[in-house]
């Protein structure tokens, strides 16, 4: 693996756990809510779309099975004309008789048309109606669609509500967690505290015990030797008297 390689997985590794550092899972919850709701919508204009597409086909149908009567009517109305003509036509002569001919045979041309024309929209009506099956096909499939689509965004919407508040749980139990590991660190340098204290303080008792007893030590050492200097003068007054006794 050439150095350039190794560079680019390196930054997609470390884009990559940024990506995840910022992911909020609320947000994209919603997100994809979003796009179930959005795709729901383009569902709802095809089935609206088909359905409308689908009855302009039928009304095609049902005028393609209405004009087959027309036609069929009028085509026998044109031949039922043309045949009376012709039993006049013998009865007549020159001009009148080329006119009813002429007559007769655009009548008969007329009515021919028109069957023509019923056979034509004969021919088609089986393909429009296929057309409208599958177009009635293709409406059911696209509802059932809808239905799907409308159950899966409910069941996904009950479980973003559960998913949201076990996130949003879950961060309230890292704060909490958090600041219970912050006071634990902040009441073990207090019990530190604590007990530094308390072995000062307890010291400075001892010393104070220690130095009450010198004291009273040193007093008891005074006492005993202003004794002894009270004694001697009183010795020495004694001597004193007694000389001047002695002297009389």
């Amino acid at each position: 693996m050439g150095l350039i390689d190794r560079f680019s997985n390196v930054a997609k590794a470390k884009m990559s756990k940024i990506v995840e550092r910022f992911e909020d899972p609320a947000e994209q919850l919603d997100y994809a809510h979003e796009k179930l709701v959005e795709e729901n919508k383009k569902v709802a204009v095809a089935v609206r779309d088909s359905i409308a597409a689908k009855n302009l086909k039928k009304r095609e149908l049902n005028e393609a099975q209405k004009k087959v009567g027309s036609v069929h009517n009028k085509a026998l109305e044109y031949r039922k004309r043309a045949v009376a003509l012709e039993e006049r036509v013998a009865e007549l002569e020159g001009e009148k008789r080329e006119k009813a001919e002429l007559q007769v045979e655009q009548l008969n041309s007329a009515a021919a048309q028109l069957l023509e024309e019923e056979t034509r929209t004969r021919e088609r009506i089986p393909l429009l109606q296929q057309s409208v099956a599958e177009m009635e096909k293709k409406v059911r499939m696209l509802k059932d669609k809808q239905v799907d689509l409308n159950a899966k965004i409910q069941r996904f919407a009950d479980k973003r509500a559960d998913l949201k508040s076990d996130y949003a749980m879950a961060k309230a139990g890292k704060r909490v967690n958090e600041a219970l590991s912050g006071i634990d660190g902040e009441i073990g340098d207090v019990d530190l505290t604590v007990q530094r204290m308390t072995e000062k303080i307890r010291m400075e008792e001892a010393r104070a015990e220690a130095s009450g007893e010198l004291g009273t030590a040193a007093g008891t050492e005074d006492l005993g030797t202003s004794e002894i200097e009270r004694e001697l003068k009183v010795s020495g007054s004694l001597s004193s008297l007694d000389e001047e006794l002695k002297g009389k």
